[in-house]
């Protein structure tokens, strides 16, 4: 055991100052983003929105994310990652600041569509950004790390600072407090002050993204065709296809799980941050056990056997049973489900031509988001015809991950012997280099 640890933190101490600089900026940038993720459809929930207006707001969110995409290849490919994630740190920032202080539905629209712009351009320049500052030995270690920060552990922070900041402005407010021109009752201040603050750590991301350096990218002088050209599109085409049925059926569910527990268990935001506090805490370990596991089993066994086990825990959320019982249910569906994402993330990379390692990053996000959008705004309806009932979504959320799991046995045994071919080429290039 000393020894797989040792052998760990070998392979992290390997990590460039760009990498550690990269991942203290996810840092603060998640813990700001969680802040507003837990308790952005909470607040939105307590001006009594109707589910498909609240659903709207997520559904913008991810529909700039969508619209980011095809640009996305070309600005990743022609500006450097400082200044992309500047851009992000900042828009962000805003977005978050805007909902807080503008109580108004168009202005949560407008912002929710900007944020999700600059989140798309994150998640685009991200792995083709661990790729380039990493070798072959660390760059396993790299991807589960990043994935830990950026969202698990930044979630943990987050996911307390949520609830301490709204409960803690809540109890100062008293009876309610004049707050930009209206008088706003204790529990909508409390909600108004905690997205302030995660905006303001959102910026705080900027100092470590000053620091990073590097060469002018490739693509810096290629044409917008050139840069938009993809050399195997067959093998793009099978790493999209798994993730567009995962996101529908992602977005049914997973951005309205805090509201899962305020309308189906009745809790309240100090009672439901900790719920996503255990959830993230567990999470960070299965993202750190994912490099012996990846090692060990290899990253198809990793994504396949993942999300099998994750289904029985989504039947539980459906059935109902046990407050304590949804709670470990949610708990373990999020952990499994979400560990095959960063193992997915690198094995598009490993596997694609180097050539279109930017597309890959981005139609791999894209093929999951395009479809989160849609299901985002069909999640409202289904909602409101449940009474407010989740039944039949986490139900509907089954039934697509059982499809996306057979194609996945279908497309990655073959796309990991393509991906086994490119890292023996790899290593004996390198050996015969060193």
């Amino acid at each position: 055991m000393l020894g797989g640890l040792r052998n760990y933190l070998a392979h992290v101490g390997m990590f460039s100052r760009n990498i550690w600089l990269f991942l203290l900026a996810a840092l603060l940038m998640g813990i700001g983003r969680q802040i507003f993720q837990v308790l952005r459809n909470q607040y939105l929930n307590a001006l009594q929105l109707s589910g498909s207006d609240l659903t709207s707001v997520q559904g913008l969110n991810s529909l700039g994310t969508l619209v980011i995409a095809l640009p996305a290849i070309v600005i990743i490919g022609r500006r450097s990652a400082r200044s992309l994630l500047a851009v992000v740190a900042l828009v962000n920032a805003l977005a978050y600041a805007a909902q807080a202080l503008f109580g108004n539905l168009d202005v949560f629209r407008a912002s929710a569509f900007c944020a999700g712009l600059a989140m798309g351009l994150n998640v685009a320049l991200g792995a083709p950004f661990l790729v380039r500052n990493t070798g072959l030995a660390e760059r396993v270690f790299a991807f589960s790390i990043q994935s830990a920060v950026s969202w698990p552990l930044s979630g943990v922070v987050g996911s307390w600072l949520s609830g301490w900041l709204q409960s803690s402005a809540q109890a100062w407010a008293g009876q309610g407090v004049h707050f930009m021109g209206e008088r706003v009752p204790p529990d909508l201040f409390g909600y108004r002050f905690a997205l302030l603050v995660g905006a303001a750590i959102v910026l705080l991301g900027l100092v470590p993204v000053a620091l990073i350096r590097e060469p002018k990218p490739e693509g810096a002088h290629k044409s917008i065709r050139a840069l938009l050209t993809v050399h195997n599109r067959g093998r793009l085409f099978m790493l999209g296809l798994p993730e567009m049925i995962i996101g529908f059926g992602a977005g049914l569910t997973v951005p309205f799980f805090n509201v899962y527990f305020q309308n189906e268990w009745s809790l309240g935001p100090r009672e439901i941050a900790p719920i996503f506090t255990l959830m993230f805490l567990v999470l960070v370990v299965s993202y750190l056990l994912a490099p012996p596991l990846i090692k060990r089993f290899g990253p198809v066994k990793v994504i396949l056997l993942s999300q099998v086990l994750s289904l029985p825990f989504f039947v539980e959320l459906a059935l109902r049973n046990f407050l304590w019982a949804a709670i470990v249910a949610f708990i373990m569906r999020q952990t499994l489900m979400n560990l095959s994402d960063p193992v997915y993330r690198q094995f598009a990379q490993e596997v694609a031509d180097p050539r279109d390692r930017n597309s890959v990053a981005v139609v791999v996000h894209t093929s999951r988001q395009l479809f989160f959008v849609v299901a985002n705004f069909a999640s409202g309806y289904l909602i409101d015809a449940a009474g407010g009932r989740f039944t039949w979504v986490i139900v509907t959320t089954i039934g697509l991950y059982v499809v996306a799991i057979a194609s996945e046995l279908i497309i990655l045994p073959r796309l990991d012997r393509a991906r086994r071919y490119n890292t023996l080429t790899l290593e004996r290039r390198q050996a015969v280099e060193g």
